[in-house]
């Protein structure tokens, strides 16, 4: 540990003198508790510092601590749905050399010497795209949450001499952070009732809990997906142009990994571009990306679809949080009075809560059982996964309204360039009763709900002994194939949060 100098005027005990001796262990004693107030008050210098090395790694250690602990006091992004499928590069590969994507072909992969390579350039491109994606929602989300926290409705109720009901309480998610990592203080007297907008709260999240806290998740998640929406659409235009060349891309994987590729997809033709690069040059060399809308198009189904999913998956999670305070307190975490939840639970009376309340202003924050906390972390894994299914539930429609209508007007453009070139059309142009929306009425009269209620497809670049082998398996177990690789891409994560907890941080 770092040392503090002893006062200049100690000197050592002798045994010649009593008086001299009860004198200098008096000094000693009192430099000690000097030394030990100081370390309370600055717990960073508590971190040994005998040599350089051991300087940088306890630096990096709390760094890491304080990133881990940021990261996790805002645990919705960690369940948040993907926009582009990090699976989606190792299905196709998987397909293309006639398997399918399962733990023994990750495991066949990594065997190789090329194969940790491979799997970390299929992987790393749709984590950027996300990781920028989710930053842009939940900064958005934060701004809209902060600024509609200001309006008089989603504010605690005061009394005319303008405090806070209640004693005075101010219900929190989390208590904030210092830069050093000490928490401020948690007494309601000494924080303010509104958060002021600043990088660290667009970061960070906000951390009281509102008047109406649901309503203001709902609306402000639907502000933040119309924003993503918005963006995300010449994203997501590129990312389909892109899997164009996918066989190309495949094949040079693969070529590269040294598997066996036995079937060619006969899904593309020869005016396909030979290499990925190949097909982003033949894109910038042509004149029209720059006049045409096709980068926007589908931006309404779009900013539609992403509204409505996050208004759900910020309005569940919110509550999932709130839950998760009630189970804190249930199993002898710390409860805050003065805030309703949608959970009733059988919790002390008000007036032992209130007595424990205002014995916590003054004492030392008691300490939180590991129980507790462990229970509240697993309250939030399942309501963010639950959220998060949800949030792609109620995106199913908009996706497939929007994939109709891009076939249709895919096949009216390619009846319209047939009619030009003199050959008759395969499809008769013009819209029936329903107008423009005649694609999706008509698919609703011959198929129902179905074909909306779907998930999405992966594409399929190989047809021969990939579709005998899913006929063979029966529903049960696609379904729970499905779980497992959407509780694979949260695992590791929820594992981390239940792991975080459990070791005493703060969630």
């Amino acid at each position: 540990m770092t040392s503090r100098p002893l006062p200049i005027d100690f000197t050592a005990p002798e045994a010649s003198s009593s008086s001299s001796s009860s004198t200098n262990w008096r000094k000693v004693r009192h430099a000690v508790k000097v030394s030990s107030a100081i370390k309370e008050t600055n717990k960073a210098d508590t971190l040994a510092v005998s040599s350089t090395g051991t300087s940088a790694s306890a630096a990096f250690a709390r760094s890491l601590v304080l990133f881990t602990g940021f990261l996790f006091r805002r645990p919705s992004k960690l369940f948040r749905p993907s926009r582009v499928d990090t699976w989606a590069g190792l299905r196709q590969l998987a397909i293309s050399s006639d398997q399918t994507l399962s733990a023994s072909f990750i495991r066949d992969l990594l065997r190789r010497k090329t194969g940790l390579i491979a799997i970390t350039l299929t992987i790393l491109p749709p984590l950027i795209v996300n990781t920028t994606m989710g930053f842009l929602l939940f900064t958005s989300h934060s701004f809209f949450s902060l600024s509609l926290a200001k309006i008089a409705f989603f504010q605690k109720p005061k009394h005319a001499d303008g405090e806070l009901d209640e004693l005075h309480d101010i219900a929190r998610y989390h208590a904030p952070l210092t830069l050093s990592g000490a928490r401020k203080d948690t007494s309601a007297r000494g924080l303010s009732d509104e958060e002021e907008i600043s990088l660290d709260t667009l970061l960070r999240g906000p951390s009281i809990i509102p008047n109406h806290p649901t309503l203001l998740s709902a609306i402000a998640g639907a502000g933040a997906g119309l924003l993503q929406g918005a963006a995300f659409t010449p994203v997501e235009n590129v990312v389909r142009f892109l899997h164009q060349s996918t066989t190309s891309l495949t094949s040079m994987a693969a070529k590269f990994l040294h598997l066996p590729i036995r079937n060619v997809p006969q899904a593309f033709g020869a005016s396909q571009p030979a290499t990925p690069v190949q097909a982003i040059k033949n894109l910038f060399a042509s004149e029209t990306w720059r006049k045409t809308n096709s980068w926007w198009t589908g931006w309404r189904w779009a900013v539609a679809r992403d509204a409505l999913s996050y208004s759900c998956f910020f309005t569940a999670f919110d509550i999932t949080r709130r839950v998760g305070l009630r189970v804190k307190a249930l199993f002898g975490g710390s409860l805050q009075p003065g805030w309703h939840n949608v959970l009733v639970l059988d919790f002390p009376s008000s007036s032992s809560s209130e007595d424990s309340f205002s014995k916590t202003e003054t004492d030392q924050p008691v300490p939180v059982p590991t129980k507790a906390r462990v229970a509240q972390a697993a309250t939030i894994v399942t309501g963010g996964v639950m959220a998060s299914i949800l949030a792609e539930f109620v995106g199913r429609p908009f996706r497939a309204c929007q994939r109709i209508m891009y076939l249709d007007t895919k096949a009216q453009a390619e009846a319209a360039a047939r009619y030009k070139g003199g050959f008759e059309p395969i499809l008769v142009g013009g819209k029936g009763v329903g107008g423009k929306w005649e694609p999706i009425i008509k698919t609703f009269r011959e198929r129902g709900f179905k074909p909306f209620l779907q998930p999405d497809k992966p594409p399929v670049l190989s047809t021969k002994p990939i579709e005998p082998l899913v006929h063979r398996q029966n529903r049960l177990v696609r379904m729970s194939k499905r779980v497992g690789w959407r509780l694979a891409a949260v695992g590791p994560w929820g594992f981390g949060f239940l792991v975080w907890a459990w070791v005493g941080g703060e969630i």
